[in-house]
């Protein structure tokens, strides 16, 4: 049976060109009655005795935000419309999927943005008569719609990272965008587990990611000072090399590389450090005589100045989620759909919309025969109060000019140290703590540390 659609539009005088646009595409008839909200309802008619599934979307179309001189919104305003209009077309899909799989669906989009007075476009009718929030985006309206929706106990999910006392609020809650947290846990767990012998060093910010950088040293420490025989004797030594730099530069981070033996470099900060890894990757092009091995925040994967031959003899790894499973043609059929109708295909917002409704209506009726377009999400319960968050990250290496999984990948071979000689085939003199390295050459050697 095909999707019997119903669809009311009630908008204010005066609406925006590009959400006209918007009731165009979705095919939706525009209505003289002023009102704040947009309501679109799936059903199929062999569907009938399942109840329907009431969606509050909360997005940030920004339909009072004054424009700029020539009619223009402020750059601010306008970007946070496209990703509204691409995160509803990822639940219109997702939406159109369910019903076909014989759920009805009945979508609430509300604007998230307050009025020019202040006043939430949503009321507390709105909530009451929904089974699942979906949003806001923005953390300042979070935290205006967070204690409505759990006045009522409805289920709340929320695709933007969102600190800790809007997450913390009870097993109702689902924080469906990928904790960075559980990222720089998992990054560390690998470091551990397959660096031992090598000098690892995390180079920190201390800026917008502190908090990664802080998990990512203490799950290292929390490994690393399992293995002892004794834990405590650990804490008389620093289990791993701290570079201090900032959001612009890696600090003295020349001075700790060794062409000697292996350098594992760490950093889990994002794109707010872009310059930060603009100078790593200048540092590490300047010590190519050395080896390392790249361990990185999944944005780095968006920046375009890291040149791919750079990245895979650099054996950059990093995790990564939210990627769309192109190679599975079960996917094929909800993302051809979503291609003919949108001109386009999936962003990362639309499919990450798409699977958190998906994943919200299957847990409701496991026997729903839908297929996320990325991979399925993990869900792990905060220990503070029962939340949910997302921690389905995959571990990916630059690999053959492409993202590979890391199981995938061939292993990085053991490193094996070498000398150096001037142009005249001289050696140079190795440093006194790599010199028993090379026993032919330095019999007398010792490991650091040794007595004899």
């Amino acid at each position: 049976m095909g999707i019997i659609t119903t669809s009311s539009l009630r908008m204010p005088f005066g609406v925006t060109t590009c959400v006209l646009t918007l009731t165009v595409v979705f095919g939706l008839s525009r209505s003289p009655s002023p009102v704040v909200a947009q309501t679109w309802s799936y059903s199929q008619a062999d569907s009938v005795f399942v109840d329907t599934l009431d969606v509050l979307v909360l997005l940030p179309f920004g339909l009072q935000v004054d424009t700029l001189p020539g009619g223009f919104l402020p750059r601010k305003s306008g970007r946070l419309r496209e990703i509204a209009l691409e995160t509803l077309h990822g639940l219109e899909a997702a939406a159109r999927e369910l019903a076909e799989a014989g759920l009805p669906m009945r979508l609430n989009v509300v604007d998230e943005v307050p009025d020019s007075s202040g006043q939430s476009q949503f009321n507390n009718l709105d909530i009451a008569k929904s089974d699942l929030v979906i949003g806001p985006l923005m953390r300042e309206n979070v935290g205006l719609a967070a204690p409505r929706i759990d006045r009522f106990g409805r289920e709340h999910l929320l695709l933007t990272e969102q600190p800790s006392r809007y997450v913390e609020r009870g097993m109702a809650v689902r924080q469906s965008v990928a904790s960075e947290i559980a990222a720089s846990e998992l990054l560390a767990s690998l470091v551990a587990s397959q660096h031992d012998t090598d000098h690892v060093m995390l180079v920190v910010t201390d800026a917008a990611d502190a908090a990664l950088e802080g998990a990512f040293l203490a799950k290292f420490n929390e490994i690393q000072r399992g293995k002892w025989q004794m834990p405590k004797d650990s804490l008389r030594y620093a289990l791993l090399d701290t570079i201090q730099g900032d959001s612009r530069s890696v600090g003295r981070l020349a001075d700790h590389i060794s062409p000697y033996e292996r350098n594992v470099l760490v950093s889990v900060a994002g794109r707010s450090a872009r310059s930060m890894w603009a100078a790593l990757q200048t540092e590490l092009q300047m010590n190519d005589s050395s080896d390392f091995v790249l361990f990185a925040h999944p944005e780095l994967a968006e920046m375009p100045f890291v040149e791919g031959q750079l990245m895979e003899k650099w054996r950059l790894t990093l995790p990564r989620t939210n990627q769309i499973e192109w190679q599975d043609t079960l996917r094929w059929s909800g993302l051809e759909d979503f291609r003919v109708r949108m001109a386009s295909e999936p962003g990362k917002y639309a499919t990450l919309a798409h699977d958190a409704l998906l994943d919200a209506g299957m847990r409701r009726h496991p026997w729903l025969s839908v297929v996320q377009w990325a991979n399925q999400m993990v869900w792990q319960a905060s220990e503070k109060s029962g939340a949910w968050v997302n921690v389905s990250w995959a571990l990916k290496r630059f690999s053959d000019l492409q993202w590979m999984p890391l199981d995938s990948c061939d292993p990085v071979p053991p490193f094996v140290p070498r000398m150096f000689y001037t142009e005249e085939d001289s050696l140079i003199p190795v440093p006194h703590k790599y010199q028993h390295l090379f026993p032919e050459e330095y019999p007398d050697a010792l490991v650091p540390h040794q007595t004899p």
